[in-house]
């Protein structure tokens, strides 16, 4: 979250820039984008470190 309140480059700079001039799209788009990279990160890092939870019976 501090990405986007002091950035100085990036895409929370991009949002926060977008922020200011009420530009709902781009706003939309990054934290899409964020979301996403988190998404499947997280998915990455659960086949790698819980590799037993997605074994088939």
């Amino acid at each position: 979250m501090s990405e986007l309140i002091a950035a100085n480059e990036g895409l929370g700079r991009r949002i926060s820039v977008a922020g200011r001039f009420l530009k709902t799209d781009e706003i939309f788009v990054g934290l899409i984008v964020i979301g996403l990279t988190f998404d499947l990160l997280v998915q990455y890092l659960l086949r790698i470190l819980c590799s037993w939870a997605s074994q088939k019976r």
